[in-house]
């Protein structure tokens, strides 16, 4: 199988743990696929994950629709609370993988937890380039935000591999050309780099 040019990688559940689905189920008692369905049926979820509503707007929106009964500065906390440290060894591991291939993050993420991320790891010392949903007005699966990193990278999709724990958007990616991997959030993306002889 020939090598790629770039690693692309998510980074909740990928890079680092993101537990907000499940701390939402626990939270409310609702199965984690209704988390799902209640984020999924939200405009404002949607807005904000592509840079067009404020923080305030998306907490009260998330207080309301999970009836969570905090202020809002709490719930913009708590959210900050679910994106936690990186899986054991990935900093060291993109060191590693800096050395032999161009690295980047392609994330479905919010203004909060793109500021947040900093206090668990610092984007610029790994990646050679970061893509955010919020600033490149895009969210996967849509195709528009895969084509925005590979345009901007002067890369062939066939010279990128695309890493993600979630099964829609690895097959987006295939769409546009790219070979992606389905990563398991339980463990991140160190065992699959392994299985494809990335890392040893």
């Amino acid at each position: 199988m020939p090598k790629p040019k770039v690693l692309l990688f998510d980074l909740g559940g990928v890079i680092v743990r993101w537990v907000g689905l499940d701390a939402l189920a626990q939270l409310t008692g609702l199965p984690r696929e209704d988390v799902i369905t209640r984020f999924a049926a939200s405009d404002i979820f949607s807005a904000y994950e592509i840079g067009q509503c404020s923080d305030d707007v998306f907490a009260q929106e998330l207080i309301t629709r999970f009836n969570l009964d905090v202020p809002l500065s709490e719930g913009k906390e708590m959210w900050n609370s679910w994106v936690q440290a990186c899986y054991s060894g990935t900093k060291a591991a993109l060191t590693t993988l800096k050395a032999d291939y161009s690295l980047a993050c392609l994330s479905n993420t919010n203004a909060l937890h793109w500021q947040h991320l900093r206090t668990h790891i610092i984007l610029d010392d790994y990646f050679d380039y970061s893509f955010a949903s919020h600033l490149i007005e895009a969210a996967k699966p849509d195709s528009k935000s895969y084509l925005i990193p590979i345009k901007e990278m002067d890369v062939s999709p066939k010279d990128v591999w695309f890493f993600d724990d979630t099964l829609v958007n690895v097959k987006a990616a295939e769409k546009v050309g790219i070979k992606a991997f389905h990563v398991d959030r339980e463990v991140g993306v160190i065992p699959k780099l392994k299985e494809l002889g990335l890392l040893s």
